[in-house]
């Protein structure tokens, strides 16, 4: 082999190092920024105990009690209108019509609650910039845990 070719040979081979670890570098400060990326994804992750939310509204005491009278009150309902029927099958369908009453019930006087919850965890969500919140019981790692601050902004309303 000629000097000439020898230097062609290792000019080229040069090239090509230079190339990879060029392309190496790129490759790792990609990588390296899909991880700062994902770092900064995750703080805008939220988490909440819905529960613990729910257990804490102020006004949840007052619609239980005014649950548990309802619930009285169509119990004592199904007992008579079942008490009036002498087919067993009437009589069923009787106390189902007033459990089915008192479940309507239940979902008008626990609405506004959900909403309030709801409206508070978007609040303290817009005031500590997340942009997704989710329930603590799905999320395995991470996440901001807001529960305290939802159930502080739902005391502050009322």
């Amino acid at each position: 082999m000629s000097f000439r070719k020898i230097t062609l040979l290792v000019v080229a081979i040069s090239l090509i190092v230079m190339s990879l670890s060029i392309s190496a570098s790129a490759a790792s400060k990609a990588k390296a920024a899909a991880n700062n990326a994902q770092t900064a994804n995750s703080e805008t992750v939220g988490v909440v105990d819905r529960g613990e939310i729910l257990n804490n509204h102020p006004d949840l005491a007052n619609v239980r009690q005014q649950l548990a009278n309802i619930a009285r009150q169509k119990e004592n309902e199904a007992k008579v209108a079942a008490d009036k029927e002498t087919d067993t099958a009437k009589k069923a369908q009787a106390v189902q019509a007033k459990r089915m009453e008192l479940a309507q019930e239940e979902q008008k006087l626990m609405a506004p609650i959900y909403r309030d919850c709801e409206q508070a965890v978007r609040e303290v969500a817009v005031k500590k910039k997340l942009t997704l919140v989710l329930d603590k019981f799905v999320v395995l790692i991470g996440g901001v845990d807001i529960t305290q601050d939802v159930i502080q902004q739902l005391s502050r309303k009322k």
